[in-house]
């Protein structure tokens, strides 16, 4: 049987800062390393190289968490490959919950007893607001925020676990952090508002994305050590 623990989001955030402290000099290279990265993704958005760019931004937090866990080699190629396996169903089950809750407002055209004029007048309003980009992507946000506890945060540490040699299995990831839903919910509030206000209060100031990934680089890297920490409270503690 499986004991439950609870998360304690002060602590975990006061020993990530602890951490990232006392191993600045190593994590500004991982925070540089990521910011060059990233910028180049923004440069070439929507063209082949955007991909060869995430594969390597996979294998630096991949290398970033074995470091954390002292496991030589950091960049270890065959840990990053049966990482990969979590990854992918972490993925394929955030693209499933996202496509179902944005398809659910069609559903109602396909109610057969609903009046046909309130079936055009829905209709209409779908298409309408369904052109807005901007309320798509605050649909997307919103949903994947409040599922991100389990489709992201606790199926990441199955993630973590393979870096590590260990079982990638997700079911277990979310066996050892069950009871803990609100904590990693107000987690991913958090990283999701600090993301927001930085990138979008740039942008006001007059700055561009360029500028708005240095301090997202450093959120990214603490972030990071955050959910090693989450790990490592959970799996090795």
């Amino acid at each position: 049987m499986i004991t439950t623990k609870k998360l304690s989001l002060s602590t975990l955030l006061k020993n990530s800062f602890s951490y990232c402290n006392e191993k600045y000099k190593i994590l500004l290279l991982f925070m540089v390393a990521n910011y060059l990265i990233c910028s180049g993704a923004a440069y070439l958005w929507k063209s082949f190289w955007l991909w060869i760019l995430v594969v390597i931004l996979y294998v630096l937090w991949g290398g970033m968490f074995r470091y954390y866990f002292e496991r030589k080699p950091y960049f270890d190629f065959k840990s990053l490959f049966y990482s990969m396996v979590p990854s992918t169903k972490i993925v394929v089950l955030s693209v499933m919950i996202v496509s179902i809750f944005l398809l659910l407002p069609l559903a109602i055209l396909f109610i057969p007893f609903l009046p046909d004029e309130f079936i055009n007048g829905y209709a209409l309003f779908l298409q309408k607001n369904l052109q807005d980009t901007y309320l798509i992507d605050a649909m997307i946000n919103v949903i994947v925020v409040i599922f991100s506890p389990i489709i992201l945060y606790r199926p990441m540490l199955a993630w973590v676990a393979a870096l590590l040699g260990r079982s990638g299995s997700l079911r277990f990831a979310w066996n050892k952090t069950g009871g803990n839903y609100w904590e990693f919910l107000l987690l991913a509030v958090l990283i999701d508002l600090l993301y927001a206000l930085i990138y979008n209060g740039i942008l006001i100031l007059g700055g561009n994305i360029y500028v708005a990934l240095m301090p997202i680089s450093v959120l990214v890297v603490y972030f990071n050590i955050v959910i090693a920490k989450i790990y490592e409270f959970f799996f090795l503690e």
